[in-house]
């Protein structure tokens, strides 16, 4: 057999050395190190690498399995990996038009009443080339017609009837309908029930809300002081739930600009350094992940969401809450649903166009005026400015009653009505049989009698006894009787 040459220029080189210890090498000049102990060195940053390499990969195995749950695409873990892999120069749909669309759905879940009923409805917008982003909060009582179906029925009903047709078809069914109320296509989903909510604010470290005004939720008997507090997920999930409270923090309208809040503060969580380097927060963020949200996003495109999302400036987010009022888009009603009368809200102009018009251009108006303030009238050339008059009735309420909450309910539903409520309290008296309407500006008489044809009573005028003055147009002092 012919001999490796290779091999037998080794073996020269072996049995020309001299038998015995061979002499250590003289260290050369400037060496601080030697060479065993170097070679040590390297070994232990080997082992370091592969402790380092083996623990991410561990939690890339978990980003994927959380993604493979969570996702309704028929995409498999390899194929996923693959994706984000060598994803190449492949955006997200919108991207190249430079604004995406993603409907967020936030559920009750398993073990709450009403587990399937969409309690948020909001599309947040991307602008990727200018970091803007924008949050339009669609109301849950907006009455709509289900898709593919003759009838007609709240927003926040049709993700229940698209679950109890099959799986994931709730989020579908409510895509095409905001397509249609807003006019934006609606790229991807992500749904999220009160359980992911609580934990993943809880994996963060929980969120800093600023409350701007106290209030009690008379209902779930909690209190929010004014102030910045520090939100663990239980009381976040209950400030942002919070709904039936006395006071300019009540209704359904700023409930919405509450979640908006805690969710902007949840983002600046997620993408803060500390976060972003704290595995063990990451790990409990992903754990978080599996069980109790859903999304159309393959997993390539939840790194790039990811990317683009830590790109948004705080200051660069547009809110706007679709709401009633003389500034507002919508007008209460009410329907029979289920053979029950039930508060609606509908397009004041009888379209979606208004709705639509605020969704297209939410980034060049950033937000919808606040309807408690009417827009300044610009005074004429060289003549005093001019007091502005509401295109509505202001309308203040009274509490004349024992029963806690009645004003604001009544509140939330003249809003729905198209009134603006100016302030709710309670009377001076506090065991009142009967309702009263009381006419204050004598120019809004016929409001005055629609509101009095309500309640079955007759106009009264002026401020009664006992009752301090108001600058509404119309008060309204509730009695026993308007508990029904």
């Amino acid at each position: 057999m012919p001999q490796d040459p290779l091999r037998a220029e080794r073996r020269a080189r072996w049995a020309a050395q001299p038998l015995g210890p061979t002499p250590r090498p003289a260290r050369p000049a400037g060496e601080s190190t030697p060479p065993r102990k170097r070679h040590i060195a390297l070994k232990i940053m080997l082992a370091v690498f592969l402790v380092m390499a083996t623990g991410s990969g561990v939690f890339g195995y978990k980003i994927i399995a959380a993604s493979d749950n969570i996702s309704d695409t028929d995409r498999s873990i390899l194929g996923q990996l693959k994706d984000l892999l060598f994803t190449g120069g492949r955006t997200l749909e919108g991207e190249s038009e430079d604004r995406i669309n993603i409907l967020l759905l936030a559920v009750g879940g398993e073990g709450h009443k009403g587990e399937a009923l969409a309690d948020t409805v909001m599309i947040a917008s991307l602008k990727p080339k200018t970091g803007e982003a924008a949050l339009l909060s669609i109301p849950r009582d907006l009455y709509v017609q289900v898709p593919g179906e003759e009838y007609f029925t709240k927003i926040n009903a049709v993700h229940a009837y698209g679950e109890s047709q099959r799986a994931s078809n709730g989020p579908a069914l409510l895509e095409a309908v905001v397509e249609e109320i807003t006019g934006v296509p609606v790229h991807y989903y992500v749904r999220v029930d009160f359980t992911a909510f609580k934990s993943i604010v809880d994996a963060v470290g929980g969120v800093n809300v600023t409350i701007n005004n106290s209030f009690y939720d008379y209902w779930h008997k909690i209190s929010f002081p004014a102030g910045t507090e520090k939100m663990n997920g239980e009381r976040a999930l209950a400030y942002v739930r919070a709904r039936y409270i006395e006071g300019p923090e009540g209704g359904d309208f700023k409930r919405a600009a509450r979640q908006q809040q805690a969710l902007l503060a949840l983002r600046e969580k997620v993408f803060s350094v500390q976060t972003a380097l704290d595995f063990t927060r990451a790990n409990a963020i992903l754990d978080s992940l599996s069980e109790n949200i859903r999304t159309n996003l393959q997993l390539w495109e939840m790194k790039r969401f990811y990317e683009l999302g830590r790109l948004i400036k705080p200051d660069e987010v547009h809110s706007v809450v679709l709401s009633t009022g003389p500034q507002g888009v919508l007008t209460g009603g009410t329907e029979l649903l289920g053979g029950t009368p039930a508060s609606v809200l509908r397009p004041r102009t009888g379209n979606w166009g208004e709705i639509q018009q605020v969704a297209q251009n939410i980034f060049a108006t950033p937000t919808v005026p606040d309807s408690s303030t009417p827009p300044a009238t610009p005074p004429p050339a060289g003549g005093p400015t001019p007091t502005p008059t509401p295109a509505v009735a202001v309308i203040e309420i009274r509490n004349g009653t024992a029963v806690t909450g009645l004003a604001a309910r009544y509140r939330d539903q003249l809003e729905e009505s198209g009134f603006e409520v100016s302030s709710i309290g309670n009377a001076a008296t506090r065991n009142l049989t009967q309702t009263s309407v009381f006419l204050i500006n004598q120019t809004r008489e016929d409001a005055a009698k629609k509101l009095a044809e309500q309640f079955s009573v007759a106009v009264q005028t002026g401020i009664p006894a006992g009752e301090t003055s108001t600058n509404a147009d119309v008060l309204i002092i509730l009695g026993n009787d308007a508990d029904n």
